[in-house]
């Protein structure tokens, strides 16, 4: 009788357990699924910050693609100066390259290779500078040139001349014939220079332009001078060449032109003359 009291308290003590059991299983999830549903949220909530990221690394790519777009616009907008009022000066000729006729006009006054003198050049009015008016007085051998006389056009621009005594006799520098002129741009406008620069020289080269005429507009490129005058010309790279023999010395002179390695615009000009 003892044990089965012993056996009938097991068993009721199981089943009490049993039940205690099942309480605490029903509230367990409720607590795990507040705390879930904390952490669901926090764990979601980042996801909105990494929409705005993109958003704004998208906005970044459009801003640079427009200023790339920016760019492009302005170096489209490059444009070469040309001295679209072009008129030949009295006396010139229409040959860009006469070896007959080697010539240009400054203000209005002509000037002969072989013909006029360095007193002739002063007379007209050519800026020189002040170093070279004094040497205008030196003696100047038979068969000598002098060193070179410098005149500033321009900021931009500037000219230089060489005098030759081809007498038989010394000769003061202002009574020799002009045997060299140079013009040239110091710059000329360039695809990647800015605007403003651009602006300033493209001013300086139409100036230099009014004041000093040739046979040719200044602003002339390699390809329109070929275009108008290819007999007997002699190219090397960026260089056109007009040359003839002289009969009386060594060598040759004539015209070289030079043209600018981008835009092939013409960097400088010179003209030399031999008997």
């Amino acid at each position: 009788m003892k044990n089965k009291k012993v056996i009938l308290a097991g068993i009721l003590a199981v089943m009490m357990g049993l039940s205690l059991a099942g309480c605490g299983n029903d509230k367990k999830p409720a607590n795990e699924q507040t705390e879930q549903t904390e952490e669901t949220q926090q764990v979601t909530e980042p996801e909105e910050d990494d929409e705005e990221d993109v958003s704004c690394e998208d906005e970044e790519e459009e801003s640079e693609d427009a200023a790339w777009e920016d760019d492009s616009e302005e170096e489209a907008e490059f444009v070469m100066p040309v001295q679209d009022d072009f008129t030949l000066a009295p006396g010139l000729s229409e040959e860009y390259a006469d070896l007959d006729n080697r010539s240009f006009v400054y203000n209005g006054t002509k000037f002969t290779l072989g013909e006029s003198t360095l007193k002739d050049l002063i007379d007209a009015g050519i800026p020189f500078g002040e170093n070279d008016l004094n040497n205008s007085g030196n003696n100047v051998n038979k068969n000598y040139e002098t060193e070179r006389y410098t005149a500033d056009i321009n900021d931009y621009v500037t000219m230089q001349f060489k005098f030759a005594n081809f007498t038989d006799s010394e000769q003061k520098a202002e009574d020799c014939v002009l045997s060299y002129v140079r013009y040239s741009h110091l710059f000329v406008p360039q695809p990647d220079y800015d605007a403003d620069m651009n602006a300033e020289i493209t001013e300086a080269m139409l100036d230099g332009a009014k004041q000093v005429h040739f046979s040719f507009p200044t602003t002339i490129t390699k390809d329109e001078l070929l275009e108008k005058c290819s007999e007997n010309a002699s190219e090397s790279d960026n260089y056109v060449k007009y040359l003839v023999d002289s009969e009386v010395y060594m060598g040759s002179s004539g015209y070289q032109f030079q043209f600018n390695e981008v835009t092939n615009q013409l960097k400088e000009v010179s003209i030399s003359w031999l008997p």
